[in-house]
This record gives C-alpha cells, sequence and structure tokens, in this order.
C-alpha cells in the first residue's frame, strides 16, 4: 500500500536440495545483506543498497526444522509512489556477491492509498 511500512518483506531461504545449504548458511552469517527495488515501467531504482537483514523462525515443537528469511523493512517515502517494482537482495561476502532470488523475479506491488493522509478536523 502507498506510503506503507508494513507488512516486512520476507523471502525464504529455501532448501531445495541442488545446492549445499549448509555451505550457504555459512555465507548469510558473514556476509552484508543488502536490499534494492526498480520500477519496471520507467527502469527507475527506488531503493538502492538498503540494508536488510536475516532471521531465524523458530517452532515450538522441537525437532522442527529451522526456516531461515532475508527480509527488508520499507520507510513510507521507499512506497510513495504506487507501482509495479522488481526487487533483489544482495549478499556480500569476501568470497563474493549472491543476488536473491536466483529462479524468479520478486516483484512489489504497492498499490495507491485511499485513505487521506491530512487531517479532516
Amino acid at each position: 500500500m502507498q506510503n506503507a511500512t508494513l507488512p516486512l518483506l520476507k523471502m525464504q531461504i529455501v532448501k531445495d536440495g541442488r545446492s549445499d545449504y549448509v555451505t550457504f548458511m555459512n555465507l548469510l552469517e558473514v556476509s552484508n545483506i543488502f536490499f534494492s527495488m526498480v520500477n519496471t515501467a520507467t527502469g527507475i531504482p527506488k531503493i538502492v543498497s538498503a540494508p536488510a537483514s536475516i532471521v531465524e523462525k523458530t517452532f515450538a515443537e522441537p525437532g522442527t526444522p529451522t526456516e531461515y528469511y532475508v527480509y527488508f523493512q520499507f520507510n513510507a517515502m521507499q512506497t510513495d509512489t504506487p507501482g509495479r517494482y522488481v526487487g533483489q537482495f544482495l549478499l556480500k561476502s569476501d568470497e563474493g556477491n549472491l543476488i536473491l532470488p536466483i529462479r524468479e523475479q520478486l516483484y512489489i506491488n504497492v498499490q495507491p492509498s485511499f485513505i487521506s493522509s491530512t487531517n479532516c478536523c
């Protein structure tokens, strides 16, 4: 929603069996994580290399596999222009750079707000 700061943008780190998950998780621990977002209609970046983070989802039931998410918290300026955007997370480490998501585009739709931003009374 336009001018929104919630919800968080979260992307799950998927264990797909094709890559070395443990090596990837070790890379996450030593990486700086950034988020960028570009307007798909104009090609103009809205967010460039803003700090992002990683979070671990814990479960109440013991033995449940841990899930990890990279996430980004928007501010109102970053969502002030309605439109369709493509986002990506960049992991920077001494070993190089990795851009997520790997297989598909991450689309973010900012919808116009119907709530007035000015007080009426």
